[in-house]
């Protein structure tokens, strides 16, 4: 993934990112390591999940940044480190999907474009 953009929190930590909008969402792909695993966080508006690099399982959260941060078109820098911020306290909340449900979830989805 080419990261464009960088968020830096209050410790001086750097998150390369990347961002894209449509009709219905905002969209962030964000750079991080969770547990001492790296991966990437996607963010929408209706919730989240984080791709691990190294067994390309996945961490899935229902937890909406919409619920969060209501009626917004994009998200600011704070919020998108304040979200960060609930989904480690909500860790407990997050679904592991393992990479072979990940791969059966996307063939349903290429068969019903």
């Amino acid at each position: 993934m080419s990261y464009d953009k960088i968020i830096v929190n209050g410790n001086g930590g750097e998150f390369p990112y990347s961002e894209s909008f449509d009709d219905e969402s905002y969209y962030y792909e964000i750079s991080i390591v969770w547990d001492d695993r790296d991966g990437e966080l996607f963010i929408s508006k209706w919730g989240s999940h984080i791709a691990f690099d190294d067994d390309h399982s996945w961490l899935d959260f229902k937890i909406a940044p919409n619920d969060l941060f209501p009626n917004q078109k994009e998200l600011t820098h704070d919020n998108i480190l304040s979200y960060m911020s609930t989904l480690q306290e909500r860790e407990s909340e997050g679904k592991i999907i393992l990479k072979e449900e990940v791969e059966k979830y996307y063939q349903r989805y290429l068969k019903s474009e």
